[in-house]
């Protein structure tokens, strides 16, 4: 009897299923926690029996149950005036130390912070302090740390330590430090209303006064607009270091346990809420600059709201991405959104290292300066999305295709609002015709409510909706061009080459013909049109195209340097391709050279400089080769991830460099790790998948391992035959593979099969 079909949980129902998760997560977190604390075992017998029952959950409400019962930071208020009648009335203590107490500013429910009177030195300073009842070793220890850490920061954007050590009773620890008069940066912008730039300048003080802390070894950890204050004349001052992590200290000295959540939770790195790993470094601080700068740009906060529950709050952090500024506020789209978007990366590899670098981008915002940061791409949004969504690879319900293809679409026809504000504000039209494409054509390709399949491939639904580009926007050349291009671009990187040039070519000629379309996007589109055929190896209609690129190069000085070093870049990877590999080498020097002299973090200098290295791999210039296919790596894995298909191909063509240095079997290591990241993210049926099996291949010819090559090099040269044709570049490098490793195994009959016209032993860079 045949199993019942499995029923399709649609998104909604997912929705609804993980909603009544948290609800039912939440309510035994309420029950258990209005327990009292002296009846422990009735706690633990009822998380018992619910990992009985769910184990996931039983894990989730005794993480919120540690957390809710872990001791509160000493340090959680700074040393802000607040009015002593908010606080619990208390006698003062005559004498701390040398210290003359006068009022309290705040306490926790470890501590206690005054102000008080420097009688040798007649100054006013705040005084931190233990109660008495509250001093147990790791107490001490932690507050003890606080003044090491504080004792090395000498920076006037940092509260200065004045003094630390024991009062009288020789049991109540103290730091003495400086009292500083301002209002928390958050207050200040919302009383002051300061204009964008001004925030961003403060933030740029802020940035620095880290970065200082970054540079000798400390992070913060629990950086928030609270412990930031704005003083009377204006200027920052970070405070409280309490729970700061000093870099120097050998890890057995870190009194903080794994798991432990220190810090306050609204402005908490994902990293530190995830309970398995809690990793800090300077990057979390980052991501907490991050939080307060949107916070103090918009007013509201990135991740879910303050009044959210602490489960939602926490889930948010970890599962979310945070929001962007232009959700709230359409000036603030372009650079400073850019900028922000990075430091609020949710992987801490994609965000600024640290604090001083965050600074230097937020200066070139503010001097007109290109920036470091990029926009995401539309490949990397797409991995995420995979990720998240694992059952939708391949076949994507309706609504969860229309997310998809619109994270591409606006990703990519929308990251020209970077170029300049003008140029933003000139296609407000485009971008808005674009987003009725997504919602209307796209979503009617795969929902059952309007004639289409909920179980439509990705491809697909871009095919059926590319039909109906010219009707959706008739009399709107500005708008066509962007989608056009925008889905040019993505057919291409999908191997659906007649789709891609149809709307390539359309989108040159649209582009071409506006009279204010701006040089830099028009040249964008020129060299995608270019990487299209140099992927299908019409190599004459790509030299054409250059021409014509070069000549409006030359045509317009106001042209950015990033798509001059595009284009130079694509003028010299026409020459390799074409074997003249002198002059190759020479463009791909002017890329790099413009490269590292205005942006050297630029994606189009690494692929200088990567496709560089492999033309001193063929001029057999194996130590300058050697040194920027390392370098080439390291920026892509940076500034790309690993999966990045840039990344990739930087990293096949340093196999060659070490298959050149007969390191054959470090190269096929490297290949196999490129190969099953292919094969993960592109399939198996993909250009570059059957070319890294190629190298692979040739890793076993070169050792004489005929047995392990023949399968592998065979199947491969087949698919990329059927897949490119018999007379494409990659077909005919690996037919002269195959052709040698017949001779080679005594077989001319099979060889004369796959004898090429003229053998290659590399691949394009």
């Amino acid at each position: 009897m045949a199993p019942p079909p499995t029923r399709r949980r649609t998104r909604g129902q997912y929705m609804s299923t993980e909603r009544d998760r948290f609800q039912r997560i939440e309510s035994i977190f309420n029950e258990l926690s209005a327990m009292s604390a002296d009846n422990p075992g009735a706690i633990e017998s009822r998380l018992r029996q619910l990992a009985h029952e769910d184990p996931a959950i039983a894990d989730e409400v005794r993480a919120m149950l540690q957390l809710d019962r872990s001791e509160r930071n000493i340090l959680d208020n700074p040393a802000i005036e607040i009015d002593p009648q908010e606080l619990h009335e208390q006698p003062l203590p005559e004498s701390i130390a040398s210290y003359t107490p006068t009022r309290i500013l705040g306490e926790g429910g470890m501590g206690i912070v005054y102000e008080a009177h420097q009688r040798d030195t007649n100054r006013r300073v705040a005084l931190k302090i233990i109660r008495t009842r509250s001093i147990q070793d790791k107490v001490r220890k932690r507050f003890q740390r606080e003044a090491q850490i504080l004792a090395k920061l000498n920076h006037p954007g940092i509260a200065t330590i004045y003094e630390s050590g024991t009062a009288e009773d020789n049991r109540t620890p103290f730091v003495a430090m400086e009292l500083v008069d301002g209002q928390p940066i958050h207050h200040y912008c919302r009383q002051q209303t300061p204009p964008i730039d001004h925030r961003v300048q403060l933030l740029v003080k802020v940035c620095r006064a880290v970065a200082y802390a970054h540079s000798i070894g400390i992070v913060h950890r629990d950086l928030k607009p609270a412990n930031i204050l704005v003083t009377t004349q204006g200027e920052p001052k970070v405070l409280d270091f309490g729970i700061a992590m000093d870099m120097q200290l050998d890890e057995r000295t870190m009194i903080t346990q794994t798991g432990q959540l220190l810090g306050t939770l609204q402005y908490m790195a994902p990293e530190q809420v995830d309970r398995t790993t809690n990793e800090s470094s300077t990057r979390t601080d980052v991501y907490a600059l991050g939080l307060i700068a949107f916070e103090i740009l918009t007013g509201t906060s990135a991740h879910a709201g303050r009044d959210s529950s602490m489960y939602e709050l926490v889930r948010s952090i970890r599962d979310d991405e945070p929001q962007t500024l232009g959700t709230h506020d359409r000036a603030l789209k372009g650079d400073l959104e850019t900028i922000i978007a990075k430091a609020l990366s949710r992987e801490p590899q994609r965000r600024y290292p640290d604090a001083g670098a965050l600074a230097d981008d937020l200066e070139r915002y503010l001097n007109h300066k290109p920036i470091q940061a990029r926009p995401p791409s539309t490949w990397y949004q797409l991995r995420k999305f995979s990720q998240r969504n694992p059952l939708l690879v391949g076949s994507v319900a309706s609504i969860m295709l229309v997310l998809v293809v619109a994270i591409i679409l606006i990703a990519n026809a929308l990251r020209i609002a970077n170029i300049e504000r003008a140029v933003a504000q000139q296609q407000q039209h485009a971008q808005e015709l674009i987003a009725q494409f997504v919602t209307e054509d796209l979503f009617s390709s795969g929902s059952p409510d309007y004639g289409g399949d909920p179980d439509i491939l990705l491809i697909d639904a871009m095919r059926q909706s590319s039909d109906k580009i010219p009707d959706r926007f008739e009399n709107a050349p500005e708008a066509e061009a962007a989608i056009s291009f925008t889905m040019g671009d993505q057919f291409r990187i999908m191997n659906d080459f007649e789709k891609a040039e149809t709307h390539l070519r359309r989108s040159v000629e649209l582009s071409k013909a506006l009279p204010d379309l701006h040089i830099d996007l028009l040249l964008n589109r020129y060299n995608s049109l270019i990487d299209l055929y140099n992927d299908i190896d019409d190599l004459d209609t790509a030299l054409s195209l250059v021409v014509e690129a070069e000549a409006l190069m030359e045509n317009h000085p106001e042209l950015s340097d990033t798509i001059r070093i595009d284009t130079l870049v694509q003028h010299a990877s026409l020459l390799y391709y074409t074997r003249d590999i002198e002059n190759a080498a020479r463009v791909f020097q002017q890329a790099v050279d413009l490269g590292e002299a205005t942006n050297p973090q630029y994606n189009g200098t690494v692929d200088a400089a990567t496709a560089l290295a492999m033309v001193y791999t063929n001029l057999q210039r194996f130590d300058e080769a050697e040194a920027m296919h390392q370098k080439g790596i390291q920026m892509r894995l940076d500034t790309l991830g690993p999966d990045h298909p840039a990344t990739l191909q930087a990293q096949d063509n340093y196999s060659i460099q070490l298959v050149y240095s007969k390191q054959y079997k470090e190269a096929r290591e490297l290949l196999l790790d490129i190969l099953e990241t292919r094969l993960r993210i592109f399939g198996p049926d993909h250009n570059k998948t059957y070319l890294t099996r190629v190298l692979v291949a040739r890793t076993y010819l070169e050792e004489g391992n005929y047995a392990a090559a023949e399968p592998e090099l065979v199947d491969a040269t087949s698919g990329l035959s059927k897949l490119l044709g018999p007379d494409h570049r990659y077909t005919l490098v690996a037919n002269s593979f195959v052709y040698r490793l017949y001779n080679e195994m005594g077989k001319p009959e099979l060889a004369a099969q796959y004898a090429p016209p003229e053998p290659q032993a590399t691949t394009a860079p």
